[in-house]
């Protein structure tokens, strides 16, 4: 399976926790690598946690979402645990094309 991702990046915002990276997808990308979590997109715009290897189907990730009109996305907060820790990601998607835009984790 091949991962996509674009350069990590750390910004502090009044509005937003003081720790944040960000992971801007390639074009298009429709699997994402963020914090050793890989994420893809589902047929139905879900986003959803790769099976490692690509053996097995990917597992939908609940999660709860809004659109952000301003940059036609749908904004996705999901959980994770990971091996030391849950973490909380926001996954952007760009649903007309399916793809996963930008990755945030939350600590």
């Amino acid at each position: 399976m091949d991962v996509m991702a674009a350069s990590s990046s750390t910004d502090n915002s009044e509005l937003l926790p003081a720790s944040r990276e960000t992971t801007q997808a390639a074009a298009g990308a429709r699997v994402v690598k963020c914090e050793g979590v890989v994420f893809t997109v589902t047929e139905g715009n879900d986003v959803a946690q790769a099976a490692r290897g690509g053996a097995a189907a990917a597992r939908v990730l609940g999660s709860e979402s809004f659109f952000d009109a301003a940059t036609c996305t749908r904004r996705h907060f999901v959980d994770v645990q990971g091996k030391a820790e849950a973490m909380l990601f926001l996954v952007s998607v760009r649903e007309d094309q399916r793809c996963i835009v930008d990755v945030q984790r939350f600590s």
